[in-house]
């Protein structure tokens, strides 16, 4: 695992986003697990409050959303009269997109299209005033080559939106699994995403230096080692995203960071304790609004991350 180059991850990513398992995306923000249903909601909330934010009187903004998925957010975008343009690697979730923004607001000006976000896009130079990518970035093989694309189609003080599932989040930590993981991905740097199995952490994290030649023996693939362990068709190598290398990335890439956020701050993904996370999560956004411990706002289980080209 994590062998991938730019074209064989390519390969694999539009393998799997052009299944017929993603149509599951034209559900997630209604009728699916409900801590996922919170959590993106949480996260299109706070993106849409931002846009709200930079709208100006009389004027029709360019946005182009990275990574539309089934268009949930960009219907929303619509509807706020924005110009939406989007471009996502699956053919089977513009369609259902296409079909959910045309329906949902019949009048609004959206133009979905698909491609590779990490490639070059055929839009002219400072065209965009707002860029936004939300839960995408993970899948790129080179995450520069993408906001080095954003860099260029945005205009100069344009807004770069960028949204992602956080990997040190307080959910990632409350269990010994989960907790080992968010240990190992901290100490060891690892760049890609680990399953939350025995197996995974010792075998392909930087440990695998030590005990990669055990993977085939019958006890690293009991299910004790397998737990958590997901059995993927397609082998995609999925970054691993926190806060300090989404700054670092934006940074480089001639962006200035003008606010971070956190967003839905559950304690548990386990569904019995959904009441005590909506009220958890009320109560420690309060204390992270104040801004007294600023690390608390990463801790949230989703980053949302404002940043401006450069002029």
């Amino acid at each position: 695992m994590f062998g991938n180059d730019l074209v064989k991850q390519k390969k694999e990513v539009s393998g799997w986003w052009n299944t017929d398992a993603i149509k599951k995306w034209d559900i997630m923000y209604d009728d699916y697990s409900i801590h996922d249903i919170e959590y993106l909601r949480n996260r299109q909330n706070i993106i849409l409050r931002l846009v709200e934010n930079l709208k100006k009187e009389g004027q029709t903004l360019k946005v182009l959303e990275l990574g539309y998925g089934g268009g949930q957010t960009a219907l929303e975008l619509g509807k706020k009269e924005l110009d939406v343009y989007g471009l996502d690697i699956s053919q089977k979730l513009c369609d259902l997109a296409t079909k959910r923004c045309q329906e949902g607001y019949p009048e609004g000006q959206f133009l979905l299209e698909v491609g590779s976000i990490e490639e070059n896009y055929r839009y002219d130079d400072n065209y965009f005033d707002i860029v936004i990518v939300s839960g995408a970035l993970q899948y790129l093989f080179d995450i520069s080559k993408c906001m080095n694309e954003v860099s260029r189609v945005l205009k100069p003080g344009g807004s770069f939106i960028v949204a992602q599932r956080n990997h040190y989040s307080l959910s990632n930590m409350t269990s010994i699994r989960n907790i080992l993981r968010t240990f190992i991905h901290f100490i060891f740097q690892e760049e890609h995403e680990l399953h939350p199995s025995y197996k995974s952490m010792l075998v392909e994290s930087r440990l695998g230096k030590l005990f990669k030649k055990f993977e085939n023996k019958d006890f690293m693939n009991s299910s004790f080692m397998l737990k958590g362990h997901d059995k993927w068709k397609y082998k995609i190598d999925k970054k691993k995203i926190t806060s300090p290398i989404l700054t670092k990335l934006l940074k480089v890439n001639k962006f200035s960071v003008v606010e971070k956020l956190g967003s839905y701050y559950c304690f548990s993904e386990n569904s019995k304790l959904y009441n005590f996370n909506i009220k958890f999560d009320l109560f420690f956004r309060k204390i992270a609004d104040l801004k007294f411990i600023p690390i608390l706002k990463y801790l949230g289980r989703s980053i949302v991350i404002i940043a401006e080209k450069k002029i």
